[in-house]
């Protein structure tokens, strides 16, 4: 395998090894699928061609890197959801899921409210569209903060990043809202009491990346859209220990990036 030849994981550059891989095209930039795939810092890999997705063509590498997890979660949230113009919508935190929700929501011309332990990157994510913004560590009692924000009707949708504080959520959402859980960031275990569903007929669903069809649905509307992934630092190889260091710091502010 020539140097120019190589596939990277989660992406690169496609090598076809069999007749069923042509449809792709030689040398075809491509995203895999990711999340069952072990090991992603590591120059060469066998992927599927039927894992292969193409990348929006105005993108760098290190800006594609960031779709395959967190940009796919981000969308298929807001998917399940039915997001359509008007609705109102919360993420928590400023990591790369809760920022590409709050950039696809923008497209869909949704209100977004951002949720923050800083000050600082609240008035970063204002710059980015986010309509409002939370302090949850100054704020507690922010499902307060967001029915005072949406005239005491609450969200349409919540990108609960955070896990633990479910019922805070819960408390959040509006009538027929809909939460999706795609991380637990805060913590493993919540607590919430049923009425917090039943009355309100609230929807909760767990949000695991997505398909393949998304994957490609929402790659055109990147492309369309000329939308470009928020990138905090990128790390190369040698230092991805560094990398893991500032995103459990929790001072990252977007995707963290290792080159391969």
């Amino acid at each position: 395998m020539g140097v120019d030849e190589r596939s990277k994981l989660h992406h690169g550059t496609l090598m076809p090894i069999a007749a069923s891989a042509a449809a792709s095209g030689r040398g075809s930039p491509f995203h895999s699928l990711g999340a069952p795939l072990e090991g992603v810092l590591k120059e060469y890999i066998a992927v599927p061609a039927e894992d292969a997705v193409l990348v929006p063509p105005h993108l760098s590498d290190e800006e594609a890197s960031t779709l395959p997890i967190a940009a796919l979660t981000a969308w298929s949230a807001l998917m399940d959801a039915n997001i359509k113009a008007g609705d109102t919508v919360i993420v928590q935190g400023t990591g790369g899921v809760a920022l590409f929700a709050l950039q696809f929501a923008k497209l869909f011309g949704a209100r977004v409210l951002a949720l923050s332990s800083s000050d600082e990157k609240l008035k970063t994510v204002a710059e980015l569209g986010a309509d409002v913004g939370i302090n949850y560590k100054t704020t507690p009692d922010w499902d307060k903060a967001v029915r005072e924000a949406t005239g005491g009707r609450g969200a349409d949708i919540i990108v609960d990043t955070a896990g633990a504080t479910l019922s805070t959520s819960l408390s959040a959402v509006s009538f027929g809202g809909f939460v999706g859980v795609v991380g637990f960031v805060a913590g493993y275990e919540a607590t919430i009491q049923l009425r917090q569903l039943i009355g309100p007929m609230v929807r909760v669903q767990g949000i695991a990346v997505g398909s393949r069809a998304r994957f490609e649905a929402m790659n055109r509307c990147i492309a369309q859209h000329g939308l470009r992934p928020v990138i905090d630092k990128v790390f190369t190889l040698e230092t991805a220990v560094d990398a893991f260091k500032r995103m459990e710091s929790g001072s990252h502010f977007g995707k963290v990036v290792v080159q391969i």
